[in-house]
């Protein structure tokens, strides 16, 4: 593959800061990102923006089926013409849409084994798709992400962190999470103002105990931390979570072992496990 600085003078483009367009430049570091992935014949792979191929050229190569996927029309077709040439369709497929709108469902459904996902996440679009791949996490093996420093962190911390989040927690739930390798800005053309993280999320095969439906922990992790600044049990009252009282609450708090004075950030996965257990109980839900 030729350098991005001459395939953008080729193609007769800038980067677009509109879609976060920053090229990793070092054949290297793509080759040690793409074999995060484990990627082996029979697999399906999903590449998140693809941009100039460098992720997808060693990808290619290992005989997995390589589903590149990018939103800018012009790359999604230059990636079509220099894949066409080297390996041919079956290996690799180009799809030019918005990532976000990929149904990662059919894909599942298409070729009967889960898929694998890798790719470089612009920040602004960076927790949708990881919400987008937890709410698919049925039909995902493992996910090999860079990230901006900052959602590297937040997808990362745990209880007692700054970072602890919402996303932290919803990815401790559907996946077991690693840091993979830390990327300067040197490496990229053009050169973002931070540091990079790439991060490896294998996907669960299994619940965890005690079971609690994904959407409802995800309501309920959303009003813990809909008011960080609160103690948990006023966040919770503060919420939009129907029906509570403060006695309800301070039952289903107390059922789940959790001090009503402790801050959201200090709970980790397994408190809201058993929060979101205590609370379901209390709702009359069945």
């Amino acid at each position: 593959m030729i350098s991005p600085q001459q395939a953008l003078k080729i193609l007769g483009k800038r980067p677009a800061k509109s879609l976060g367009q920053h090229f990793l430049i070092h054949q290297a570091t793509a080759g040690k990102i793409a074999a995060a992935i484990h990627p082996e014949p029979g697999d399906v792979v999903v590449e998140i923006g693809a941009g100039l191929g460098a992720l997808t050229l060693p990808l290619s190569k290992s005989g997995a089926r390589v589903i590149a996927v990018e939103i800018d029309s012009e790359l999604a077709a230059f990636l079509h013409r220099q894949f066409r040439a080297k390996t041919g369709e079956e290996t690799v497929g180009v799809e030019c849409m918005d990532i976000l709108k990929l149904d990662l469902v059919a894909l599942h459904d298409r070729f009967k084994r889960k898929l694998k996902i890798i790719g470089n996440l612009p920040y602004n679009i960076s927790s949708p798709v990881l919400f987008k791949l937890m709410e698919g996490a049925d039909c995902i093996q493992e996910a090999v992400l860079m990230l901006q420093n900052e959602v590297a962190e937040r997808v990362l911390a745990g209880p007692g962190s700054k970072d602890n989040s919402i996303l932290s927690i919803m990815a401790a739930y559907h996946s077991e999470r690693k840091r993979f390798m830390r990327i300067k800005p040197s490496q990229f053309h053009p050169p973002p103002k931070v540091d990079s993280q790439v991060i490896c999320l294998t996907f669960r095969k299994c619940p965890l105990t005690p079971r609690v439906e994904s959407p409802w922990l995800l309501q309920v992790v959303k009003a813990a931390f809909s008011h960080r600044r609160k103690t948990i049990k006023n966040s919770l009252l503060a919420s939009n979570l129907p029906d509570l009282t403060p006695e309800s609450v301070g039952t289903a708090l107390e059922e789940a072992a959790i001090e009503s004075r402790k801050r959201p950030e200090s709970l980790g996965l397994e408190d809201f496990l058993r929060l979101a257990r205590a609370l379901h109980k209390k709702s009359g839900k069945k």
